[in-house]
């Protein structure tokens, strides 16, 4: 039996919404952008006034659902269309942390965003369930596929699977043609985190565990706080063991090897105002303790080297 979230007996999985797009470069900046100096739009209006679209973002109709998709699943807006904190922060004005995507510890939030939620199953499933490092589309698609069938997914067949799974890889990996690479080959900023490999054929890949160099302390404080807050509101303690194995974990989403996720957190409590302590006690236990708190909003400061105006 699945346990986890995906195994809940009430979840509800989700392979589309991004009508097979990746989210590119500039999409999360247009749509701040738009939602900033427009307001929140009804979702009848965004969807249908098609016009409006082709001039406000230069894209068709697909490519704006999938766009609206991926702005509420990395957390950028909200469901009805109102920029959350984070979009707000980080994207929504040329005063903001990162208005145009080109600081990488933006793409590891975002990467932190999609992958520690499970609504997103694909996404969800290949970092938090599957047990290969090596690994085929075929492989993939047939895991869910099985697991749908067992689980009694309803709106969860091979083909819409397949295609999500697609749209998974292309997520993190850069496309060749004949072996070369091409302008259009990066289709995600995703793929610079170098998170899945390609090896050589366009269906063989390989998921990279161990040292993040380009993931910060201060992004690994930031998910280690957001996934805290999603496991237990009250209590002071987490072993080591759940901060790297557990489903929606930093040691899981991020791929950190054991000895990487002891570096992120000898590191955090030397810092400077700590909010967690690690603690190693007798017989090898190791332990995580939150000393004190801080807002979302001050978490995210601390990601960047300014600060907004």
């Amino acid at each position: 039996m699945l346990r986890g979230p995906l195994g809940n007996n009430s979840y509800k999985p989700r392979f589309s919404g991004h009508d097979t797009f990746p989210f590119r470069y500039q999409w999360l900046t247009k749509l701040s952008f738009y939602l900033k100096n427009e307001g929140a739009k009804k979702v009848k209006e965004f969807e249908q006034n098609k016009l409006d679209n082709i001039v406000n973002f230069g894209m068709g109709m697909n490519m704006v659902k999938s766009m609206r998709h991926w702005g509420i699943f990395t957390k950028v807006c909200d469901t009805n269309f109102e920029l959350t904190n984070f979009g707000k922060q980080v994207f929504a004005s040329e005063k903001s942390f990162d208005p145009y995507l080109e600081n990488v510890s933006t793409l590891w939030l975002l990467h932190w965003a999609l992958v520690s939620n499970p609504e997103l199953t694909t996404w969800y499933y290949a970092f938090n369930y599957f047990e290969s490092v090596a690994f085929d589309r075929e492989k993939l698609t047939n895991d869910i596929t099985s697991i749908s069938k067992f689980s009694k997914w309803s709106g969860a067949s091979e083909n819409t699977i397949k295609r999500d799974v697609d749209c998974f890889i292309r997520t993190y990996t850069v496309s060749t043609k004949k072996g070369e690479i091409t302008e259009d080959s990066l289709e995600c900023p995703l793929a610079e985190l170098n998170l899945i490999s390609s090896e050589g054929t366009k269906n063989y890949f390989e998921f990279q565990r161990g040292p993040k160099p380009t993931l910060s302390l201060d992004v690994f404080e930031y998910a280690l706080h957001d996934y805290w807050d999603k496991k237990t509101k009250t209590s002071e303690i987490l072993t080591f063991e759940k901060i790297m194995y557990d489903f929606g974990s930093p040691g899981k989403v991020f791929l950190l090897d054991e000895k990487s996720l002891e570096f992120y957190l000898e590191s955090l409590e030397n810092k400077k105002n700590a909010i967690f302590r690690f603690a190693k006690g007798a017989g090898g236990l190791k332990q995580i303790l939150k000393i004190s708190d801080l807002q979302e909003k001050e978490l995210l400061k601390k990601c960047y080297d300014r600060k907004v105006a």
